[in-house]
């Protein structure tokens, strides 16, 4: 049975002499392996589409336990965030991130998107690469079901108005009069009212938001690595030039 499906590659492996596989995220079957045959040779009609970065409507038949591509339509292949080094190095840390977090037959169509949408800012842009991919991680965090109550103290439930303590292992925050009943890191109320405005602002309109400072920053990285259980994503360190 043949399927058309929306996919975006975020990795490719040489398979044979002239095939690939290819993991890709799916818009409605999550993470899967496709095969590309005879992709490497010169006059392949799958040439274009069988390359990291890719965004692709595919026809596919299973097989065994990958889907097989027999034919292709590109829709993106993100050329101009290839021609930047920092862009690509941050697009290729959104596909390294994606992969790890997806599961196989996990389906959510606003993650698929919103990762179509940071690769087109990040392939159109040069510059705020930072602000962009701390926007995605912190949505990222939010859609796979640890996203935080920026509006309520987790001891006394009192709405937050000022200063607050942030918990990262609790996933919240404690305001002024229960600091005592929890350990974290100090976090300032405008710099509250910014990740509110990130989490509320659709993604296409993020570049709106004022105030992404490296200390947001580097609080949504560590809440996203703390719950999805990795922090050593190779392309951060090349990034961070270690």
């Amino acid at each position: 049975m043949i399927n058309s499906e929306e996919v975006l590659v975020l990795k490719e492996v040489r398979y044979k002499e002239n095939d690939k596989i290819l993991h890709a995220l799916s818009k409605n079957k999550g993470l899967i392996q496709l095969i590309s045959r005879g992709c490497k040779k010169n006059n392949s009609p799958l040439i274009n589409v069988s390359q990291t970065f890719v965004h692709a409507k595919c026809e596919l038949y299973k097989s065994k336990d990958m889907y097989v591509i027999t034919s292709a339509d590109l829709i993106d292949n993100f050329y101009y965030l290839r021609n930047n080094m920092d862009a690509f190095l941050y697009g290729s840390y959104i596909l390294e991130l994606i992969h790890y977090i997806a599961l196989e037959n996990m389906v959510d169509n606003k993650i698929f998107d919103m990762t179509v949408e940071i690769l087109k800012n990040l392939s159109s842009s040069n510059e705020n690469f930072d602000k962009l991919t701390a926007a995605y991680e912190l949505k990222l965090v939010a859609m796979l079901g640890f996203k935080p109550d920026f509006y309520h103290c987790l001891h006394c439930s009192n709405d937050i108005k000022t200063d607050v303590i942030l918990s990262i292992e609790e996933g919240g925050f404690y305001c002024p009069n229960c600091v005592n009943n929890g350990n974290g890191i100090n976090v300032l109320y405008n710099e509250i009212l910014t990740l509110r405005k990130i989490l509320k602002i659709k993604f296409k309109d993020i570049n709106t938001v004022e105030n992404i400072n490296s200390k947001v920053m580097n609080l949504i990285r560590k809440f996203l690595f703390y719950h999805i259980g990795k922090n050593n994503f190779i392309t951060l360190k090349l990034l961070n030039n270690e």
